[in-house]
């Protein structure tokens, strides 16, 4: 059978698998194996997904996953999620929004240490959305804002997905890094302030709230927030004047985080079961990024992935169209395999034809890493979305979830459109700081 069917196939029994309720990792795992039998036939196939599996996690950087999410786990054990969200329901609560405005600006600041929209969106899952639910907003909203929140940090600085893609592409890592502040930023502020929208016109979706606080009570607050000020301070300001990297602040966030448990005399027993829960969702994570790296890999073995590129750059385009022809291609590819996987089967194909066409380098590269980050917000495999219902509570609607992050995915879909019309949001910053 023509392996391009078999591929075809393999989409349509992923679809179906995903649609009745099997577990992503299992879904992306079966289906990338016995596709690639298909494909190569049983012994090539088994010892393929072995290595591909154990090259796909064994990585130092994702060292910082577990680290990061224990941290999230530790600060719900302390309490120190609740009095955070406590006190920015006493200055914020009366805003439009508040509370979701305030959770995306956390997930930027979250997200831009660890470099992981998987990490971010977990441990926000776990440390926000519950005081969210909690004031009366939303939980599909709740729940697909952060999946989408959590893909902010990803562009600020340090990134480990901008320099991938920089090493794959070939362009100046430093300038990429430079750059990627621009649509970073742009992303954060257009969430927040669809937030608010939102709150405008359906105050019962995401309400304020109704108690008034007097200044006394919301600067004695303030005191509730001084935890969450130490980690920052220690972790941002130790990796900026390098003094360690971002795998090196998880573990001294999570030792911070302990000191703070002793203090507040948290329960032995509320510890262990921060440090179970992190082993499970650690695992959970791995897993998928495991068995996202099989699926891949039958992508690529089948051609297909190859196949859809070369028509795209094979059409003789304009720039422009070219421009949103990779975008469209990013997004196919995002319901199906992660970035990074959808990084290293496109890139070296579009990134030539992009350069022979006169686009700047640095422009369609945040317009295709704009374009990746949709897919992790498209079913059906929209691994973000999956990363947070794997640690929201039993009965949470994985389809609700995809639907709440909608309206997130139509604005990370206008500031792309505005980074191609607009070249030089990608370039102004790199520019006026590197020349």
């Amino acid at each position: 059978m023509n392996t391009l069917i078999i591929a075809v196939i393999g989409m349509a029994a992923l679809i179906a698998l995903v649609l009745a309720g099997v577990h992503i990792a299992v879904a992306l795992g079966a289906v990338g194996f016995f596709g690639l039998v298909a494909c190569l036939g049983f012994s090539q196939a088994l010892s393929m997904v072995g290595i591909v599996g154990y090259q796909s996690i064994a990585t130092f950087d994702y060292s910082v996953i577990p680290l990061f999410i224990m941290m999230g786990m530790l600060a719900t054990a302390i309490g120190i999620s609740t009095e955070c969200y406590d006190t920015l329901a006493k200055w914020l609560g009366r805003i439009p929004g508040g509370l979701g405005v305030a959770t995306t600006l956390g997930c930027t600041a979250f997200g831009t240490l660890n470099g992981s929209a998987l990490v971010t969106g977990s441990v926000f899952a776990k440390i926000s959305a519950p005081e969210m639910i909690r004031y009366g907003y939303d939980k599909n909203l709740t729940y697909g804002m952060i999946a989408a929140s959590g893909n902010i940090g990803q562009f600020i600085p340090p990134s480990i997905m901008i320099v991938i893609y920089g090493a794959l592409s070939g362009a100046s890592i430093g300038r990429l890094l430079m750059a990627a502040i621009s649509p970073g930023l742009a992303l954060a502020i257009g969430f927040s302030a669809l937030t608010v929208g939102i709150a405008i016109a359906k105050p019962h979706v995401f309400p304020r709230i109704n108690q008034k606080y007097t200044m006394k009570e919301k600067l004695i607050s303030l005191k509730e927030l001084i935890p969450i000020g130490i980690v920052a301070v220690v972790i941002i300001g130790g990796i900026f004047s390098g003094m360690f990297s971002s795998s090196e602040a998880g573990a001294i966030g999570v030792l911070v985080f302990l000191i703070m448990a002793v203090i507040k005399r948290t329960p032995i027993k509320k510890i262990g079961q921060a440090i179970m829960d992190t082993i499970e969702n650690a695992a959970m994570l791995f897993l998928i990024l495991a068995c996202s790296a099989m699926f891949a890999k039958f992508m690529t073995v089948s051609g297909l992935a190859p196949t859809i590129t070369q028509m795209v750059t094979g059409a003789n385009l304009s720039p422009t169209l070219f421009l949103f022809g990779a975008v469209l291609v990013f997004v196919f590819l995002g319901c199906f395999i992660d970035a990074y996987s959808s990084i290293a089967l496109t890139i070296p194909l579009f990134y030539p034809a992009a350069v022979a066409l006169g686009i700047d380098p640095i422009q369609f590269d945040m317009v295709c890493i704009l374009a990746l980050h949709m897919g992790g917000l498209t079913p059906p495999v929209g691994l973000c979305v999956y990363s947070v219902k794997a640690v929201a509570p039993p009965g949470t609607d994985v389809m609700g979830i995809f639907k709440g992050a909608m309206p997130y995915l139509l604005m990370m879909i206008i500031v792309t459109i505005l980074f191609i019309f607009v070249p030089g949001l990608s370039t102004f910053i790199p520019d006026a700081m590197m020349g």
